[in-house]
């Protein structure tokens, strides 16, 4: 594939990978998902008025995310390339440069940057538990899908995820970030400060006992059923993560007990409203 040539949506449904990706994540199914987005946030975005506001993200527009993932794409392709964390990135188009067409070639080095060695190899993250190409290729699905979501709601779509990504989100969202309080570099470490609630969360076949610290610090994250929760949340993955993200309301899922505690922290650590 010639480096001028664009990606292209996968031609077979990420769907024929679930089971894998269930217990798995670093599968293809990661880069079609990925390369999917990239492809998709394009056609949302390019016939939306660039000053729509984007409700999840107050203050944003469409035309404020898309310059997000544009800089997103190039500090992360700038990471993974140079093995290295960036002090340094293009966030802005250059002059006269189309955003769109920014947007689309930024995205299309990063999935080929992720895409040239197995999901396996050594790489450099943010993230101490996971130092590999793999771990790349699972926030960067996370992080498009998240924001093509907010495109579909800017634009009063309503928002499909699929639901093994989903499960995989729910898992990425707990453990990665409310875990390690978003760690994309050291000066942006974000703590908890809550009083020692414990929250379960469950979907698809899984569970995650939540134990929030009592005063500042990070939740504990197990994949463990609670013996006692302050509240527990459960439904369909996609409407769980949706909501975890503050993309989704409660009304969908099962909720017993307070549960506030838990979507206030992820606010905290995903910088999004509670």
């Amino acid at each position: 594939m010639s480096t001028s040539e664009p990606i292209r949506p996968p031609r077979r449904s990420a769907t024929r990978y679930v089971r894998r990706v269930m217990t798995k994540p670093d599968q293809p199914f990661l880069l079609d998902t990925l390369r999917a987005e990239i492809h998709g946030i394009g056609v949302l975005a390019a016939p939306a008025d660039p000053d729509l506001p984007v409700p999840a993200c107050p203050g944003w527009t469409a035309g404020a995310l898309v310059r997000h993932l544009g800089g997103v794409a190039h500090r992360v392709t700038a990471w993974v390339d140079s093995q290295t964390l960036p002090l340094e990135w293009e966030r802005e188009p250059p002059a006269g440069q189309d955003v769109l067409g920014w947007f689309r070639a930024a995205s299309d080095g990063l999935f080929r940057s992720l895409a040239s060695r197995p999901p396996s190899f050594p790489c450099q993250t943010w993230f101490p538990a996971d130092r590999t190409y793999g771990f790349w290729r699972r926030r960067m699905a996370h992080e498009f899908t998240v924001h093509r979501v907010d495109l579909e709601q800017a634009l009063g779509l309503p928002p499909v995820v699929d639901p093994a990504l989903a499960a995989d989100g729910v898992d990425e969202v707990l453990t990665v970030w409310l875990a390690e309080g978003n760690r994309p570099a050291p000066e942006e470490t974000v703590s908890v400060d809550a009083s020692g609630e414990v929250f379960e969360v469950r979907c698809a076949g899984r569970v995650w006992t939540v134990r929030m610290p009592s005063g500042t610090g990070n939740p504990v994250v197990r994949p463990v059923s609670a013996d006692s929760a302050d509240g527990r949340v459960s439904g369909a993955p996609e409407d769980v993560y949706l909501w975890l993200w503050g993309r989704g309301p409660a009304d969908p899922l099962a909720v017993t007990g307070d549960v506030s505690g838990l979507r206030a922290a992820l606010a905290a650590v995903t910088r999004y409203a509670a």
